[in-house]
């Protein structure tokens, strides 16, 4: 049943791995509601659904849908292709993606030649790159996450003597040797830019940052330009992001088997874990794993490949109450500088050794993380992201679909 005054959000829905989008979609619903908004998922997955479902809505709503919004740029290239534009276009109906990964996977979905769609992303280092790579003439943003507590109270943990913590890594991978093989078969030319990728990043640096400037410096020393080369850029980037990100993996699980964490994950069973105290156990459904970061006494998360922003993990972690353990990049460093004795990286600072300093005394790691996720809760939470979306739907419905200019001489062209 609707009301009259009340606007609704629609939601593109669709199953995934681990169902991970559709846990982020009901928090985005639930956080709407509490706003004041109603909202209708539409399922990607059954095309006949959605579209009974996206006609009834604007039955209900008549100009009062604020926007579409959807993760990782489902349903961004709906429709035909016409002068008119895509599905969004079409119908008034502002899109606004919300897109997780680098711009370097799946570019199309970052590039969609429509003024209805806008792209936000959830650090300023993916944004930063489109701006200066992709450049699509379409509006673009950058929100980034807070904590996420999936509608439970945080829990201050209390740890018992004789009691072993709940140390828990969420994370699939795979054997970055894979990769290897398969650069193998290409020209003697990549496979010199790509392993003078590697060597330069490790060189430079021993936590995770962006792989853009290895990629450069690499394709420099071999005589290839590739800044107008968004194609090629993307091909090397999308290697050498995809296989540092699966090496750090591989140098966590490794290490962390010598302690007692239990590691959620697949693509992992190439390691030996014969004798080891720590666990490779099957990879949780995410609602599975709601429940795990509610149990957990301290979460490790890795950081995606950059430099102005963390994963959503640590922000699960501050949500429920739990200690983040997460690799250190220097945004990282400024903003949490109680949790740098429980970070990580690649080189000096083992993960290995922060589980064991965890270990050796819970109890103050258990006060360093309630006074972290009390502090995280009063400042930034996935409530905040989701009405800075709000606002940015808005105004992107606005300037697309209603603008007036307020002066005669403004004449609005383009996005």
């Amino acid at each position: 049943m609707t009301s009259a005054e009340r606007f609704a959000f629609l939601v593109i829905d669709g199953v995934t791995a681990y169902n991970s989008i559709g846990a982020f979609n009901r928090e985005l619903g639930r956080v709407l509601q509490n706003i004041g908004f109603d909202v209708i998922y539409l399922d990607a997955d059954n095309p006949e659904l959605f579209n009974q479902v996206l006609r009834q809505a604007v039955q209900d709503y008549p100009k009062r849908i604020a926007a579409c919004l959807s993760f990782s740029g489902f349903a961004v290239e709906l429709g035909d292709w016409t002068e008119q534009g895509n599905l969004w276009q079409r119908m008034g109906i502002p899109m606004l993606t919300i897109l997780l990964d680098h711009p370097c996977y799946f570019l199309a979905r970052h590039k969609t030649p429509s003024p209805a769609v806008m792209r936000v992303y959830p650090n300023a280092n993916f944004m930063a790159f489109h701006r200066d790579y992709i450049r699509s003439p379409y509006r673009t943003s950058y929100c980034k996450f807070g904590a996420m507590t999936y509608g439970r109270p945080a829990v201050r943990r209390e740890p018992k003597a004789g009691q072993q913590p709940l140390i828990i890594f969420p994370k699939s991978g795979s054997d970055p040797r894979k990769i290897e093989e398969v650069w193998a078969l290409l020209p003697r030319l990549m496979q010199r830019v790509i392993h003078d990728s590697i060597d330069h990043y490790w060189g430079q640096t021993a936590r995770s940052g962006p792989v853009e400037a290895s990629v450069l410096a690499a394709a420099d020393a071999a005589g290839l330009e590739l800044r107008n080369d968004l194609t090629l850029f993307t091909f090397f980037i999308t290697q050498i992001d995809d296989y540092i990100r699966k090496s750090k993996v591989n140098i966590m699980v490794r290490q962390l088997l010598s302690q007692p964490v239990h590691i959620y994950g697949s693509g992992l069973d190439y390691i030996d874990t014969t004798g080891a105290r720590g666990q490779i156990l099957p990879p949780l459904g995410y609602d599975a794993l709601i429940d795990k970061f509610g149990e957990a006494f301290a979460i490790i998360s890795m950081n995606p490949n950059i430099d102005d922003e963390c994963h959503d993990r640590p922000y699960s972690a501050m949500g429920a109450g739990a200690l983040p353990i997460s690799d250190i990049n220097p945004w990282w460093e400024k903003n949490y500088p109680d949790l740098m004795p429980y970070s990580f990286d690649f080189r000096d600072r083992p993960v290995a050794a922060v589980v064991e300093k965890v270990l050796a005394d819970p109890v103050t790691a258990a006060n360093v993380a309630w006074q972290v996720s009390e502090r995280q809760l009063r400042t930034r939470t996935f409530d905040t992201m989701v009405n800075d979306i709000v606002e940015l739907a808005i105004m992107h419905s606005y300037f697309t679909f209603n603008f007036k200019p307020p002066q005669p001489y403004f004449a609005k062209c383009g996005a």
